[in-house]
């Protein structure tokens, strides 16, 4: 059975999967193909025909088609309902409910323009937004029961369901109603604070580490007594918004009165998330949670979520963003049609393209740039790395989700702390504050971290032990958090190999990790988008297949 699973086009991070026979074969973001970042509101064109490609397969030889979204005539209908009912109870808010029909008749034009894809009618499953994220996470999971939390700005009828999941079943305990959304919230005060909603809103939860939440969630947050969900009065919520100074475009280091704000907005959603999880460990007593949604890319959030004593483990679907429905929806139908699980577990990430030699050495050439092949990758780039070198690394298959892990990364000596300051001014031209993450060998997670959690995924945030924290201090935020990625050997062998490298030569396990892109652009895919950023900006060094490229050599 052939099932390829899309967002839908209202969808802010569009991509594409395919399942075979219960196996995910390919999953790409449209932006990675296109070149536009997240891709918003596009059909996923290329991600469909790429996806389609890689199962060796037509788009008629598919069996369902799968969109993680809503019907939009459903979902049209019961808003429309919704807002009837409010003006009736004597609540009039026309202007929602104009900006209700205005967005559910875009996506039904949007919609429209997946037609050639939706021929067969009788192929065609929709799959609701909030589901097709729980699906992507608690079936993809290694647990056969476990709690579900997915959160994101809006999706559909709902911001959010919080689920229990045993077997092959999903139960839904609760919608989040979009009027009292977890995502909008953190999205709207990321806007409020002079930065782009819907995307920069790990830059906030990364200022939140400068700043002191006392404490506090917002007053006007309802936590509840233990027994019900958090919720939150809109009213008081706009109000706040309204409140917030407004940041001068540009300007940084942002002042302590920003990084207070941030500060209390993390700490509100892990409080809010974090008594979710408690509501649902009481009805269920079950230890083990799913995370899926926009949300749940806040890794602070989530490595906070661990230390409860209600979690002893969590799986977090890391590609968690809209671009995960794709999958999920895949993943549900599978599910409901077969009455089994997907084979596959998300054990890693790189179901993505990926270039043979005998394809990168032609645009190497063709480019013209200095260049020689090496027996050993990894140990090459490792010395690199020694000498305080700045290095592109491309290798296999491409990652999905928003973190790079090994095959499109930049890479870099974290021993030295001015490392950090030299990848965020002079290669990835962002903001000073911003951290990077470090990639560990699986076998020292517990030395480093005191953990022996896996975080193959760079979405869980630990404290570093105390001791190891002066040896790599341009891999850890200002708080003496990480964010690691437990690099295993089987996974990606030649990435684990440049970290071995780098650990035979400084006796340290770990290398500074962050996304091959600068600021704006979608990370790298094909070999002349590797060259391309290597030369906008000051990388020293690219590792691309069994290539070294350097600045100012000459071919060998």
């Amino acid at each position: 059975m052939i099932i390829l699973g899309i967002t839908d086009t209202v969808c802010q991070d569009n991509a594409a999967a395919v399942l075979v026979d219960g196996e995910l074969v390919a999953m790409v973001e449209e932006e990675r193909l296109n070149r536009i970042k997240h891709a918003p509101r596009m059909v996923p064109q290329k991600a469909i025909q790429w996806c389609l490609d890689q199962a060796k397969c037509k788009l008629e030889d598919v069996d369902v088609v799968a969109i993680g979204f809503d019907h939009p005539n459903t979902v049209l209908l019961d808003n429309l309902c919704t807002k009837v009912k409010r003006l009736l109870k004597g609540q009039p808010n026309l202007r929602n409910a104009r900006e209700e029909y205005a967005y559910w008749k875009r996506h039904r034009y949007y919609l429209a323009q997946l037609d050639p894809y939706l021929k067969a009618r009788d192929k065609v499953m929709f799959v609701r937004h909030h589901l097709a994220h729980a699906a992507s996470s608690f079936f993809l999971s290694p647990f056969e029961e476990a709690n579900i939390v997915s959160l994101d700005g809006s999706g559909g009828q709902d911001a959010g369901l919080v689920g229990v999941g045993r077997g092959t079943e999903i139960e839904v305990v609760q919608h989040v109603p979009r009027e009292t959304s977890w995502g909008e919230l953190y999205e709207r005060f990321t806007g409020a604070l002079g930065f782009k909603p819907h995307s920069d809103e790990g830059k906030v939860m990364g200022l939140a580490a400068y700043g002191d939440p006392e404490g506090k969630v917002f007053d006007f947050i309802h936590m509840s007594n233990g027994t019900e969900f958090p919720h939150y009065d809109r009213e008081g919520f706009l109000k706040a918004l309204k409140e917030v100074k407004p940041r001068e475009k540009g300007k940084s280091p942002i002042d302590g009165y920003h990084e207070h704000i941030a500060a209390r907005l993390q700490h509100s959603l892990e409080r809010v998330v974090g008594r979710m999880t408690e509501v649902l460990h009481r009805r269920t007593g079950y230890t083990d949670l799913c995370m899926a949604g926009g949300t749940a890319l806040n890794c602070s959030m989530n490595g906070k979520l661990l230390t409860l004593p209600h979690v002893k483990r969590i799986f977090v679907q890391p590609a968690a963003a809209d671009c995960g429905t794709a999958l999920g929806a895949a993943v549900y139908a599978h599910v409901r049609l077969t009455g089994e699980r997907p084979k596959t577990r998300f054990k890693h990430l790189y179901w993505g393209p990926q270039f043979s030699d005998d394809e990168i050495e032609p645009v190497l050439r063709q480019a013209k740039v200095p260049y020689r092949k090496v027996e050993r990758i990894g140990a090459e780039a490792a010395k690199l790395l020694v000498e305080n070198k700045i290095v592109g690394w491309f290798q296999g298959r491409m990652e999905v989700g928003p973190r790079a892990l090994g095959a499109r990364s930049i890479v870099a000596n974290p021993t030295d702390p001015r490392m950090k300051d030299a990848v965020n001014n002079n290669v990835k031209f962002r903001e000073p504050w911003r951290p990077f993450a470090p990639s560990i060998l699986a076998e020292h997670m517990e030395e480093y971290f005191g953990t022996k959690h896996p975080s193959p995924f760079m979405i869980l945030a630990f404290q570093a032990r105390e001791e190891v924290k002066p040896k790599i201090p341009a891999a850890l935020h200002v708080d003496g958090t990480g964010r690691p990625q437990s690099v295993e050997r089987e996974t990606n062998p030649r990435y684990w190999e440049l970290i071995d490298e780098f650990r035979k030569l400084t006796g340290v396990p770990v290398v500074l990790n962050t996304s091959f892109n600068v600021a704006g652009q979608p990370i790298v895919c094909t070999p002349k988008d590797a060259l391309g950023t290597f030369y906008i900006c000051g990388l020293d060094a690219l590792a691309i297949g069994d290539f070294i490229v350097e600045k100012g050599t000459k071919s060998a």
